[in-house]
């Protein structure tokens, strides 16, 4: 497991940061990572470098996957308990599945989205869309693909959260589709702060391991998750998502959440306060490390702006102007 002495954050990408290096021994490496770290309730950045680059995200796409299929499955009031069913034509978009699905192999969608965060399975996370997309279509009453129809949703989810600089085509988040998908830190931590926002989501992505149940040809057979994240845990750690591929590298999206705090007011009344972190890390050779480093690096500004009284000197210190 990774010390924060393996490696130390340079202090020149505090606050608006545009580069950042890691230094390991005696050699400082030039970091072509894109980072973001920001507190999820108030939305001041504590730590960003290269944030406003669009570039491969990977499997980051599934967290708007799983969100999609969350909102729809309130929506509808269906639930994430019913079944959905492998499509053939999922093989055709990865063949990626770490727990074995096959076509016409059926699961829960409660199921799925485990399986899509935990351990980034292409083909469960294409399954959610095409379940999705169809039922958007039928309620609509109109023809199409499926998996359009998902992307579709999935890009405004991006858009309605303010990830404008951000291009899903595909639930999985591979670089297989043209155009390619791309998007940026500062977009990623927006939809990771929906994200945590919900705590549904939290619940599957706080487990590092996890049951499930398939259904195939009659019978039932039993797939054990375990979560690719190795954080989970670890200073207050409880998510969010993993990923590499070759274009996007390693990237992370971690997020943790320290106790609340009461503040005693003039009339003696109290206020209670949140304090949550979310780190996005995305092309980096040593993704663990590094996010844990940058959490470290986060909490650090976030406790000395909190014992100045909250000051905001610059807009430009807030996510919604990135």
């Amino acid at each position: 497991m990774f010390s924060p002495s393996m490696a130390r954050l340079s202090s020149r990408a505090l606050i608006l940061g545009i580069s950042f290096s890691f230094i390991t021994g005696a050699a400082a490496l030039r970091a072509q990572s894109a980072v973001m770290v920001v507190d999820a309730f108030n939305k001041k950045v504590h730590v960003a470098a290269d944030a406003l680059a669009k570039r491969p995200v990977g499997g980051m796409a599934k967290i708007a996957t799983a969100m999609v299929t969350l909102d729809w499955a309130e929506a509808s009031k269906v639930g994430v308990g019913v079944l959905a069913t492998v499509p053939a034509y999922a093989f055709q978009m990865s063949n990626q599945t770490s727990i074995g699905l096959q076509p016409g192999d059926q699961a829960t969608l409660r199921d799925l989205i485990y399986a899509t965060m935990m351990t980034g399975d292409d083909i469960a996370a294409i399954t959610l869309g095409d379940f999705v997309g169809k039922d958007h279509l039928a309620r609509l009453g109109r023809n199409g693909h499926p998996m359009e129809e998902f992307v579709k949703q999935m890009n405004q989810l991006a858009k309605r959260e303010g990830a404008r600089a951000t291009h899903f085509t595909n639930p999985h988040g591979l670089e297989n589709s043209r155009p390619l998908p791309y998007s940026t830190a500062a977009d990623i931590a927006r939809l990771a702060i929906y994200a945590v926002s919900r705590p549904a989501l939290r619940f599957y992505t706080n487990q590092s391991s996890r049951s499930i149940t398939i259904y195939r040809a009659g019978q039932q057979l039993s797939a054990t998750l375990q979560s690719t994240n190795q954080l989970l845990g670890v200073d207050r750690i409880d998510g969010v998502k993993t990923s590499v591929t070759q274009r996007s590298g390693g990237c992370v999206v971690i997020s943790a959440e320290k106790p609340s705090s009461v503040q005693v007011q003039a009339d003696n009344t109290s206020l209670i306060y949140r304090h949550r972190m979310v780190v996005v890390l995305l092309g980096s050779a040593n993704p663990f490390g590094e996010a844990r480093t940058l959490l470290h690096q986060g909490w650090a500004a976030y406790d000395r702006w909190l014992a100045a009284g909250r000051p905001i000197t610059d807009k430009r210190q807030m996510l919604d102007q990135f």
